[in-house]
């Protein structure tokens, strides 16, 4: 995957969590995010796993 791959993933992320989401939903997004940064790791050593939850929108 590219940057631009990541970069799009991420913005879904911060659109959905931008919206009045209530606080399961917030915890699914939160934790789909968490795994999905997980399996990019993974796949690249050199990704930037907290990079990619402050684009979500997560601390």
């Amino acid at each position: 995957m590219t940057r631009k791959d990541y970069e799009l993933i991420a913005a879904a992320f911060k659109r959905q969590l931008a919206m009045k989401v209530d606080k399961a939903e917030h915890d699914v997004l939160s934790d789909l995010a968490e795994d999905l940064a997980g399996e990019f790791l993974a796949l690249n050593p050199r990704f930037d796993v907290n990079r990619f939850l402050k684009a979500c929108g997560l601390s």
